[in-house]
């Protein structure tokens, strides 16, 4: 029997911060801090990386209208996207 050993890590965070920990632990079901970090660090692993043709028709058309607005110089600044995104999915 393999046993992993326990080692603690103390952080500081904001009170928003806290509060965001706890509402997704209570969404989810997690019961503690170390397992929704711990399902948070995964989400960041790298992803197996599907092959283009592996990918769902309507995702390979996303991509495909993606890069023909780069071609045509239809882009937006990285500022301005993220801000877009933080309103949109960060509340």
């Amino acid at each position: 029997m393999i046993f992993e050993e326990e080692v603690t890590m103390s952080i500081s965070l904001t009170t928003e911060t806290q509060q965001l920990i706890e509402q997704h632990m209570k969404a989810r079901g997690i019961t503690t801090a170390d397992e929704l970090v711990r399902v948070a660090l995964q989400s960041l692993a790298p992803t197996s990386g599907l092959k283009f043709n592996e990918l769902d028709a309507d995702t390979q058309a996303a991509i495909k209208r993606g890069l023909e607005d780069v071609k045509r110089g239809d882009t937006r600044p990285w500022a301005e996207v993220k801000e877009g995104l933080r309103a949109r999915f960060i509340k």
